[in-house]
């Protein structure tokens, strides 16, 4: 297998773990599969941890640019409810 089919992959979804282990598989995609851009996705309580991640890899590495935010809902319905969920996909890039 190539590096190129690994890196098609490049999205990290943000969910209940430490936000360490979500620098640790970005770090991981820029560095060991030379991935250019990493598309990191989050929805709810957890978008506030995406951004720490962000954050965090910002100060690891000064290389780290944002390529676009989006922010969005999506209609969730349960037990006969419907609600409305926020979500955010921020893409970031490392300059070599």
């Amino acid at each position: 297998m190539s590096v190129r089919s690994y890196c098609a992959d490049n999205v990290v979804y943000i969910g209940r773990k430490f936000f360490m282990r979500y620098v640790i598989a970005i770090l991981f995609k820029f560095n060991l599969l030379n991935c250019g851009e990493v598309v990191i996705r989050a929805r709810g309580n957890n978008i506030s941890k995406a951004v720490l991640v962000v954050e965090s890899l910002r100060e690891l590495i000064k290389d780290i640019h944002y390529i676009s935010i989006v922010l969005g809902s999506t209609n969730l319905e349960s037990g006969g409810f419907r609600r409305r969920l926020s979500t955010v996909k921020i893409v970031i890039s490392k300059v070599s």
